[in-house]
């Protein structure tokens, strides 16, 4: 068992773990709950202290460098720049990143 990702951010760790299955490395999450305090079932506190953050680890020391490699990938991705587009069907300005028309709902056509 390795440590292969620490973090407070629970939906990170989620993203990392859907990572990690796709490539069908076994793992596991250490502290999933530590970092909440509950009394009489409300949630009081969120320790701060990265000792009680989440851990996610490999079970086999030998998919550490495989995983360490695919999730440094993800951090390391730069996110793609797309320039904004006019829908053929309204003639809306639609930003880069929308596939679809967010004024009328047609389908970006250069990319089909």
């Amino acid at each position: 068992m390795k440590e292969v990702f620490r973090s407070s951010d629970t939906a990170l760790i989620g993203l990392y773990q859907s990572i990690l299955d796709d490539a069908g490395i076994l793992h596991f999450v250490q502290n999933a709950t530590t970092q909440q305090t509950l009394v009489a079932g409300v949630l009081t506190a969120i320790l701060p202290l990265p000792e009680f953050w989440p851990v996610l680890c490999v079970r086999d020391d030998e998919d550490y460098p495989e995983a360490v490699k695919l999730l440094r990938a993800v951090r390391e991705a730069t996110p793609p720049t797309t320039e904004d587009w006019k829908c053929a069907a309204c003639s809306e300005t639609v930003p880069g990143n929308f596939t679809s028309c967010w004024n009328c709902g047609a389908e970006r056509r250069d990319l089909k």
